[in-house]
Order: C-alpha cells, then sequence, then structure tokens
C-alpha cells in the first residue's frame, strides 16, 4: 500500500456475525475483525437481536479494527460504510432510544398483512419488487401493533438495522433503497417510500428515515463515536443497504452480465438488471426484482432458506451420536466415491420451504429411493445433487427472465469452498465456475458503496474491478456433465413435483 492510498471501511451486521473489513479501493483487504450477533429467544417462534450489545460490539469492533490498522493507517479512513441484513426494525422514542425489540428475519410470529394492504399479488410486487412473504417489515409492524398497541404508539422513528447503525455513528436518520425494499415499505420505481402502502398500514412518512439514493454520504462520524472508537470525527458514514447486494457488488456484481451462486446457510442467486422487472417479467413474483446498492441497477434475485444448512443437517444426522471433523470429512470421503446419482437416492432439500422459483414456506424435505444397497455417503451426495437440480431449475428461469447468456457462473460464500458441491454444479450447469478470492463479500461491497459515495471510483463498474481480488476456475468434467446429462430430467422432475404439490 502507498502512504498516500485511501482506506475504505465497512460494516457487515449479519444474522450470525457483526464484521468489519478495513479494505483498499482495489478490493484487497488490511484488517477483519467479526463479533457474535447476540440473538434472544423469549418464546417459541421468537427471536430479536440483543440491542445493547449490538450498540457495543459496533463500537468495540470499530476500535479493535482501528488498533489493527495502526494510528497511520486510521488517518487514511475515507468513509465507513454499513450494511445489514433485511427486514428487521426498531422503533425508537423521540429521544432516539430503542421502544421497541428488534425481531430477526426468521422470526415466526409474523403472518402476511398484504391483503389488508388492499394489494393483490402483482401492485404488491409491482411496487416493492418483492417476493409475496411473511418477513417483511411492513408485516411484522402489524403483528406488534395488534399484540402490544400501547409499545407500538409510542414509537416515533422506525429504523432498518443498516440505519440504526448510521444513527449510532452520525446521528443520520437516513436508510437507502435496496434496505428500504425488504421493509415493504418503498416503492422502487419512484425510490421514495410508498404513499400508498403507508397509508394503508396506518404510518407517517414523518415516523420513517429520509430515503436517500443509492451510494450517498448519509452523515458524519459524530464526535461521541468518534471517542469511542477513535476514528476521526467527520468520517464520511454511507448507508450501503442491503447485504446481498452488497455481497454481490463484492464480487464484482455491478453491471448486467455475470450471474452469483452465494452459498452458505441459505443460497441466493443474482443478476443485475437495468431496470425494475414487472410482476409478469419476474415469472409472476417468482423472484425479487429490487434496487441495487448502486445507483440505476437492479438486482434480479432468488434463494432456498437450506442450502449448506441442508448438508450440515445431513452430516450432523449420519454422524451419529458423536460428531466429529473426521468423521464429517470421512462422509464427504464416501459422497465423492458414490457414483453420479446416488444409487438412485432422490432428496428434496427443503427443511424451511423451497425458496425460489415456487416460494411455497410450507415445503418440507421428502428422502426416496432408499434400499438397502445404500451408504451413508450416497445420501449425502443424493443432498448435493438436489441442491444442484435447485440451481439448474433457477438458473434456466434466470437466464430467460433477464435474458442473459452467461459465459460463466460466480460461486461465492462458505458453500464455494465445497470442492464436491463446485464439480457437480460445474457438470450440471455445464458452465465454468469463477470462484473469487473474496473472504468478506458484503462487507468488501459496502466498503466499495462508501468509495462510490465519496467519489473514489469513476462509476460502479470502476468500483467493481477489483484488481487485488485473485481468481480461481472449475471447469466442468466432461465425462461427469454427460453423466447428469442423463439424469437432470429425473433430478428436476423431483423438485418440480414437490412445488406444484
Amino acid at each position: 500500500m502507498q502512504p498516500s492510498d485511501p482506506i475504505l471501511v465497512g460494516i457487515d451486521i449479519g444474522t450470525t456475525n457483526l464484521k468489519f473489513v478495513a479494505a483498499r479501493p482495489s478490493g484487497q483487504l488490511e484488517a477483519v475483525v467479526r463479533r457474535t450477533m447476540s440473538v434472544d429467544r423469549p418464546s417459541a417462534g421468537a427471536a430479536q437481536f440483543n440491542l445493547p450489545a449490538l450498540r457495543r460490539n459496533l463500537m468495540e469492533g470499530l476500535a479493535e479494527l482501528g488498533q489493527r490498522l495502526g494510528e497511520n493507517d486510521v488517518e487514511r479512513i475515507a468513509a465507513i460504510s454499513i450494511a445489514s441484513i433485511g427486514e428487521s426494525f426498531i422503533g425508537l422514542s423521540s429521544e432516539g432510544d430503542p421502544l421497541t425489540p428488534c425481531p430477526t428475519w426468521y422470526d415466526r410470529r409474523t403472518v402476511n398483512s398484504r391483503l389488508s394492504l388492499d394489494l393483490d399479488a402483482g401492485d404488491w410486487f409491482d411496487t416493492t419488487g418483492m417476493v409475496d412473504d411473511d418477513i417483511y417489515t411492513v408485516h411484522r409492524l402489524a403483528w406488534w401493533r395488534q399484540h402490544e398497541p400501547e409499545r407500538i404508539a409510542a414509537v416515533r422513528r422506525w429504523l432498518m438495522v443498516s440505519d440504526y447503525a448510521t444513527y449510532l455513528l452520525s446521528g443520520a436518520f437516513a436508510s437507502s433503497p435496496s434496505l428500504a425494499a425488504r421493509s415493504g415499505l418503498a416503492d422502487r420505481n419512484t425510490g421514495q417510500w410508498s404513499e400508498t402502502i403507508l397509508s394503508a398500514a396506518g404510518l407517517s412518512p414523518d415516523a420513517l428515515p429520509r430515503l436517500l439514493p443509492s451510494a450517498v454520504v448519509a452523515g458524519r462520524l459524530s464526535d461521541r463515536a468518534a471517542r469511542a472508537t477513535g476514528f476521526k470525527a467527520g468520517t464520511p458514514i454511507v448507508n450501503a443497504g442491503h447485504d446481498h447486494p452488497c455481497a454481490g457488488l463484492g464480487c464484482g456484481l455491478a453491471e448486467p452480465g455475470d450471474i452469483i451462486d452465494s452459498t452458505g446457510t441459505s443460497e441466493a442467486i443474482k443478476t443485475v438488471v437495468e431496470r425494475p422487472l414487472t410482476y409478469h417479467e419476474a415469472g409472476d413474483g417468482a423472484y425479487d426484482c429490487y434496487p441495487h446498492v448502486v445507483p440505476g441497477r437492479f438486482l434480479l434475485s432468488g434463494h432456498t432458506p437450506a442450502s449448506g444448512g441442508f448438508l450440515d443437517w445431513l452430516v450432523a444426522r449420519l454422524s451419529g451420536p458423536e460428531p466429529s471433523m473426521e468423521t464429517a470429512a470421512m462422509l464427504w470421503n464416501m459422497a465423492r466415491q458414490s457414483p453420479a446419482g446416488a444409487r438412485g437416492i432422490r432428496l428434496t432439500p427443503f427443511l424451511e420451504g423451497t425458496g425460489a422459483p415456487w416460494n411455497d414456506r410450507g415445503r418440507r424435505a421428502t428422502f426416496a429411493g432408499i434400499g438397502t444397497e445404500v451408504q451413508s455417503g450416497d445420501l449425502l451426495r443424493a443432498g448435493v445433487e438436489a441442491l444442484g437440480a435447485w440451481l439448474v431449475i433457477n438458473l434456466d428461469l434466470f437466464t430467460g427472465l433477464a435474458g442473459l447468456s452467461p459465459r460463466r457462473l460466480v460461486v461465492t460464500g462458505g458453500g464455494a469452498r465445497n470442492s464436491l458441491a463446485n464439480e457437480i454444479k460445474a457438470a450440471m450447469t455445464g458452465l465454468p465456475l469463477g470462484l473469487p478470492d473474496v473472504g468478506e463479500a458484503a462487507g468488501l461491497g459496502a466498503a466499495l458503496v462508501g468509495g462510490l459515495a465519496i467519489g473514489l471510483f469513476a462509476d460502479a463498474r470502476d468500483a467493481a474491478r477489483l484488481p487485488d481480488i485473485a481468481w480461481r476456475d472449475v471447469a466442468p468434467d466432461p465425462d461427469l456433465t454427460r453423466a447428469y446429462d442423463a439424469l437432470l430430467p429425473d433430478l428436476k422432475a423431483v423438485l418440480e413435483t414437490e412445488g406444484e404439490e
């Protein structure tokens, strides 16, 4: 690093961890700090972030990042940008103190209140760009208003998680289009809060943060936050937005062309489109289509809630009462030795619903074709193949909806370290895989949004060049590709039948 090079800080507030990333504009990470997200579970189905822990970890994590960088590098920090999970919200008093819990996106107390908003599925999607689901903030607010009306009546301001962190660091009440979309309260066409939905939900625009365009400075690091973190007061603070599009940008996804398969506990496929697709253009609302974290672009995305989580579940069940890393390694070796088709076993990986394109939350996993000849490795390989078939089904739809002919599939996330899964995906899709060496894609993406906001990059394409990021390729194996060409119709039919029932 040259002495004059700026440093960009990205904060990724995730479901499991709170991560702080210091990066060069070229993509090189200089330091990473992690804190565990503390989740309270006060009752069955309830899950909410511990806000005192979040506030404490936000300041302490930044302070530790500064210590790892050293005094000279802290002086070169040009912006601090924040990405977070969507859907979760916090209600504040007029003094700015939290009055409500902060439910996680997977809190199961909420029900879908779209009908009470007097919107049909097409109107809902064409306004919000969101798949018709029960997880969005507007539905959570309806639940809280019904169950704790006095608490809700005392709230003067509603913030989503990245909005709240922006407020804690700068005192600014500001949101961003990609995050606001996840609330179900924003109009993706205007870039503003939806007057129609706010009116139907009984919310005043004054209770919501200012909705800024993508990649815009929201405020400046306050004197109080500067003292707590050791960073310079006045440093630009950017509300980068939703973590998924930030992670896409961190892997170079800024313009139409590439498709990203992000694999972890869940799995999401994402691509960039130039305009918001309508309900019918998005497969009758089968996929989200909402603002990207870069100006003038939209993200088309779909996910399945249990991908790596499903494979972890399989490994745990196959490991017996005393699981170990050695047992897991043995199971994965057995899965590699299992033949393509896993001796006829067919699984559906729907532990927590189907995900796209059926978006049926009530579906559950199924197992078929199990006989006495089946080994543990066959079951695990069948799970990987089921997820590969899910990917192929969605890629086929994606490329048609977005008008793409991708030359490769970009694979990121913790699941990208699974070599067997990568080989099967390459063979099933017939596409070479590109694996960027990005350890913290959402944090890096948030940092790049900060660079855009302060003018370090000419445009989003420039920000996404990432010359310091190394790539590894996985080419389709011809023999495995031929095997799956014959097997895929059956593998896909199992999932598609499950989606139609």
